[in-house]
């Protein structure tokens, strides 16, 4: 009996430890790294919003709003060619990092990646702004992790602090991302998740990451979701059986759009990489031409399509615009893509399920608007990254409406397998 109290008393020693050990690292390390990564992204969320404005008001009525591709896709190429970089793929990085975070996210070429994704993304490509907060949080996490491995060795309390680099790498990305998606769970799933897969070990601390640089962005900026609603809606059962052919198209259009980007690597892998931003941004100047003479002041193609997308849910849907809107996205963040700028690809395909959603709400809910044009930003979205949690998480946490989870979940399944089928 003596000995099996001692036993249970080194058991509960150890695990208060462990405890203890744990908790260290969260107040010191992940709070403070998601604090930093969020209000960085924080900050560049504001300046993109506060270029686009500029744009609005100084370039759209006088039509050089379309000289802006021809600008920034040459830049993102040529900083990536005369830096040594080369082409860049995120999700190729990603995949790296599970093996040699070292390998995927050193800092100068990261930084490098980053200052690429501003000159796509500010000027006139089409990606998401997801796509430079991975790669800028990644890269502050490791950099703190080597920072903490420099720093334990004289100090004996840093050891203590100590913590893996491939969990820096995720909870510096998740604090980042949450800025950007001003929904930090969604972030920390969409950060930690790999090929279906969460691992335990790293969700904790990249959930505490996001929540820091959540409550950061949102001191800076203001609670404001990012795809805001006119209405609530009721769960319905034509609802969820609209649902599954919504699905089954968002499936097919994830498929085309990555058989389309693929199309664009290939037809474009002759011009050298710091020419080939002249041809795609070529290619989106003449993308553009529909868009801004329809809705001049609405950037159709620009940036990641968060814009259109509120504008679909506001406005009564309209089949034709909503299926120009779709195609215009489509060959557009493809174009970006294969010509060699680089940027994110969730809130581009959150854009192009809202336009493929707002085609079915035109056709089949004209007097339930914006309740299908949600779903099919959730379908594809989910399809084309090859997840189903994430984005009915982030349907749920940016829209703060229960009622849409459940037809969310039926079409983004659905979605998910058929573009599963067709790769």
């Amino acid at each position: 009996m003596k000995l099996e109290a001692k036993e249970l008393g080194r058991w509960a020693r150890q695990r208060n430890l462990r405890l203890l050990a744990h908790s260290r690292r969260i107040i010191f390390v992940m709070l403070p790294l998601g604090a930093f990564t969020g209000w960085m992204m924080g900050l560049t969320v504001e300046a993109y919003s506060a270029s686009f404005r500029w744009v609005d008001t100084h370039l759209v009525p006088n039509h050089l709003v379309l000289l802006l591709p021809l600008v920034g896709l040459p830049l993102a190429t040529m900083l990536l060619d005369f830096s040594g970089t080369g082409e860049v793929s995120l999700s190729e990085d990603i995949h790296l990092s599970r093996e040699n975070p070292f390998q995927a996210f050193p800092f100068r070429a990261s930084l490098v990646k980053v200052a690429a994704c501003f000159a796509t993304i500010f000027l006139g490509g089409s990606a998401g702004l997801e796509g430079p907060a991975k790669w800028f949080g990644a890269a502050v996490g490791l950099q703190c992790h080597r920072l903490m491995s420099w720093l334990a060795r004289p100090f004996r309390l840093f050891r203590r602090l100590k913590t893996e680099a491939g969990t820096m790498v995720v909870a510096g990305a998740a604090g980042a991302i949450s800025s950007v998606f001003r929904a930090p769970l969604a972030a920390a799933l969409y950060a930690a998740e790999h090929e279906g897969v969460l691992q335990t070990r790293t969700l904790i601390p990249t959930l505490v990451s996001a929540a820091a640089g959540y409550l950061v962005f949102a001191a800076m900026v203001g609670h404001a979701p990012l795809l805001a609603l006119p209405r609530d809606y009721a769960l319905r059962w034509r609802e969820v059986w609209m649902a599954i052919p919504l699905g089954i198209a968002c499936g097919l259009v994830s498929s085309f759009f990555g058989a389309a980007t693929a199309l664009f690597r290939r037809w474009l892998a002759w011009i050298p990489l710091r020419w080939r931003g002249f041809a795609g941004g070529f290619g989106l100047v003449l993308l553009m031409l529909p868009g801004h003479f329809l809705v001049p002041h609405l950037p159709t193609i620009r940036g990641s399509g968060v814009e259109l997308v509120n504008h679909l849910i506001q406005t009564p849907a309209d089949l034709r615009m909503a299926l120009i809107f779709l195609g215009i996205k489509v060959l557009a963040t493809a174009l970006t893509l294969g010509c060699g700028g680089i940027g994110g690809t969730w809130l581009p395909a959150v854009c192009m399920g809202a336009c493929l959603g707002s085609a079915f709400d035109a056709a089949w809910l004209p007097g339930y608007p914006g309740l299908l044009t949600m779903l099919g930003a959730t379908a594809l979205a989910g399809a084309f990254n090859g997840t189903i949690l994430v984005p009915v998480v982030f349907l749920a946490e940016t829209t703060a409406q229960a009622p849409l989870v459940v037809p969310a979940l039926v079409a983004t399944t659905v979605a998910y397998l058929v573009a599963r089928d067709w790769e």
